[in-house]
């Protein structure tokens, strides 16, 4: 059985619009999963966040017109589960997002599986990602478990318009919760490493206790590069960044998470919330 990201490889975003528009104006009442469909509870979303131009259609529960349930793609609904699947045993391991398809699998993990479903609070939601955003799906045994993005040195920062990244910059990470534990997150950030090969490469601020714990892995397994990782506020510029091997030793991580806890507590009680509250929020 083939899946919308085996299908949608050379397909358009406004070809699938288009065809959800004809759709619409053929809709009548059925049922999915036992959800009625109607006019009265589908609608279009678009994938790029405030970009407008591409959308697809969704369908939304009766009593929740917030969080879709279903997609409209390649002619027929799908289930969120059903969405992150693929019938192509290639794919496996971290894979760079380039069709629509791997598009709106990376919306859906961010949008609707992370967001509404395994984000823990006091988290900051991801933005949605661009449509040239560059990013890696994670896929194992035939499901997208997770991603990464990025933000490449030179590309512009979306908070600062007329400001450009100065390093490449990992803004988000993300592994479901069923599939974390497994060494996911260091498996990301050693495939960031490898993908850019920059003297100095970011990690978004604040960064979560549990990315500490990763990067410190990471220093343990590659000691050479202890000046390589940084942690990163607006563009990265000289004074905005710090070195996560000296933001580590300073806190005082070594084997475990407690003294790093510890010393958040004594410092103040805002810092532990400044490094809970974060985009990087892959659990290893």
């Amino acid at each position: 059985m083939e899946f919308p990201v085996d299908m949608l490889g050379s397909i358009r975003p406004e070809e699938e619009e288009q065809a959800a528009h004809r759709y619409m104006t053929q809709l009548r009442y059925i049922s999915l999963d036992q959800i009625r469909i109607s006019l009265s509870n589908v609608g279009f979303m678009p994938i790029y966040g405030g970009d407008l131009k591409h959308k697809i259609l969704a369908l939304f529960a009766p009593d929740d017109q917030l969080t879709a349930v279903a997609l409209f793609l390649a002619g027929q609904w799908w289930s969120i589960e059903d969405l992150l699947k693929t019938s192509d045993p290639s794919r496996t391991g971290l894979i760079k997002v380039r069709s629509l398809g791997e598009r709106i699998i990376l919306y859906v993990l961010n949008r609707i599986v992370y967001r509404v479903g395994e984000m823990d609070q006091p988290e900051v939601p991801f933005l949605c990602h661009g449509q040239h955003e560059f990013a890696k799906l994670l896929w194992k045994d035939g499901h997208a478990i997770g991603f990464y993005s990025v933000k490449p040195k030179d590309s512009l920062c979306s908070n600062f318009v007329t400001q450009r990244y100065q390093l490449p910059v990992m803004d988000s990470i993300f592994v479901r919760k069923r599939h974390r534990g497994n060494g996911h997150g260091l498996e990301m950030l050693e495939d960031f490493v490898d993908s850019f090969k920059d003297d100095q490469l970011g990690l978004k601020y604040p960064l979560s206790l549990t990315m500490y714990k990763v990067c410190r892995q990471y220093l343990c397994r590659y000691p050479a590069d202890q000046d390589l990782l940084w942690v990163v506020e607006g563009v990265g510029g000289p004074y905005q960044r710090e070195s996560i091997s000296s933001k580590i030793k300073a806190l005082g991580l070594k084997g475990t998470m407690d003294s790093i806890v510890s010393y958040v507590e004594h410092e103040n009680a805002l810092a532990i919330d400044e490094i809970s509250i974060c985009n990087l929020s892959e659990y290893n």
